[in-house]
């Protein structure tokens, strides 16, 4: 018979044995007493597997750690080291996670399943807990800022939030957190922050008081994360990847809206529009497009524009907007947004009103009931306030230049910005080769 009364109610690795002294499963656990009690005390409950494992269960054993984060890394360690058979049993081996980190100039750090591992990196794992991974990951992010992917040339959403090292790293240094990172995966905390205190003395002393304090906060948020009992979820729920900046920058824009647009139950796809003329004979407008939290390069169209041969901004804007609804077979966005202020909102707002009236000529009331819907929002570049008009009434809205939703907004109006410039400079070089 088992005897649980000994199992402590702590964060740690419990170790199940078979009647030969063998190891046949490694599991982690906020609390060991809870979660082994488990497996005895409702047979029913249990799948074929799992009972055929706790038919086999002859000893336990355990070790205790400060936190689960702690307990995930040593449950990683034991199980690539001893190899249980019921951990590959009860858990196909191809779905376990690992974390690796290649052997770039510039090292990139992300997640991987066994059949995706590169060679040529390193890699830390087999970890059961795919989520428990991504979540020790974002946490990793917020002390040492690392990078997933390669960096474009300039700053992305997750440099506004610290969490990126930015597109132009200081490499030595960037180095320098990997071995940090390397040492929390191997577990080896306590080395850690003794390093981290040691640089903190020695900023501190030189009067580098800026590296000093980054340094206690490293140290501060690693203590954190290394005492107390929660669960994983718990323990990183104050984490803010872009996937959740994006997801909180959406939820605040609808609130931001609503009172404005009653209409804007939903923002799942916006829109942006620019006009690229400079001076240049060729004079083109961009749509891009943002769409079930990404930017959505796919979706992306491109106009010339016929019916003007000198610059105005407004007249642009009107045509490229009015062709684009002229497309149903193109989603419609939620909301659209144009780079300028009143004149450039002005003229957007001529282009649906103009297809409203068609609409309404031709009798098609719900066409024009869509046209009615759509909000439209102007963001200059100089003030960066939201521009929109409600009746004969302007309103402007300024968000604060940390607002997740005004940099969400920036991020696709720029983008919006750059994908026309391109597509005039496609065009003069065309010209230039004779190819139009």
């Amino acid at each position: 018979m088992i005897n649980l009364t000994n199992i402590p109610s702590s964060p740690g690795v419990y170790i199940y044995k078979n009647s030969d002294n063998k190891i046949i499963y490694i599991g982690k656990a906020v609390n060991l007493k809870k979660r082994v009690s488990q497996y005895f005390k409702n047979d029913e409950a249990l799948g074929y597997k799992t009972k055929k494992l706790v038919s086999q269960i002859a000893k336990i054993d355990f070790q205790v750690v400060g936190s689960e984060i702690e307990a995930l890394i040593l449950e990683s360690s034991l199980i690539k080291q001893y190899r249980p058979k019921f951990n590959s049993q009860l858990k196909d081996d191809k779905s376990y996670i690992y974390i690796t980190i290649s052997k770039d100039k510039i090292p990139l750090i992300k997640s991987a399943f066994k059949s995706n591992l590169n060679k040529n990196s390193f890699f830390y794992g087999p970890f059961p807990d795919s989520t428990a991974v991504k979540s020790l990951l974002k946490t990793i992010k917020t002390i040492f800022p690392f990078y997933s992917s390669a960096h474009g040339p300039k700053k992305c959403l997750y440099c506004h939030l610290n969490l990126c090292p930015g597109p132009d790293p200081d490499i030595k240094e960037y180095k320098k957190n990997i071995i940090k990172i390397k040492n929390i995966l191997k577990g080896n905390f306590p080395k850690l922050i003794s390093k981290l205190e040691k640089e903190m003395n020695i900023f501190s002393k030189s009067q580098n008081f800026e590296l000093a304090k980054t340094r206690r906060d490293q140290i501060n948020s690693l203590k954190y994360i290394t005492s107390g009992w929660k669960n994983l979820s718990n323990l990183y729920q104050k984490v803010d990847l872009q996937e959740d900046q994006i997801s909180k920058a959406l939820s605040d824009l609808k609130t931001i809206l609503s009172p404005y647009f009653s209409s804007l139950k939903n923002i799942n796809r916006f829109e942006a529009y620019d006009i690229s003329n400079s001076s240049s004979k060729y004079f083109v407008g961009s749509m891009t497009v943002f769409q079930q939290g990404r930017i959505a390069k796919d979706e992306y169209r491109k106009f010339k524009i016929y019916s003007k041969i000198t610059p105005d901004d407004q007249f642009m804007i009107k045509e490229i907007i009015y062709r684009r609804l002229k497309h149903p077979e193109w989603q419609f966005p939620d909301f659209i947004l144009v780079d300028g202020g009143k004149p450039q909102v002005t003229a957007a707002l001529s282009a649906v009103e103009t297809l409203r009236a068609t609409s309404l000529q031709n009798k098609n009331n719900l066409r024009s009931t869509i046209y009615d819907l759509i909000p439209i929002l102007g963001l200059a570049k100089k003030q960066e306030i939201i521009v929109i008009k409600i009746g004969d009434s302007w309103e402007e809205i300024k968000l604060s230049t940390h607002s997740p939703s005004l940099q969400l907004l920036q991020q696709l109006r720029d983008e919006a910005h750059r994908f026309a410039n391109q597509y005039r400079k496609e065009l003069i070089i065309k010209r230039s080769l004779g190819r139009i």
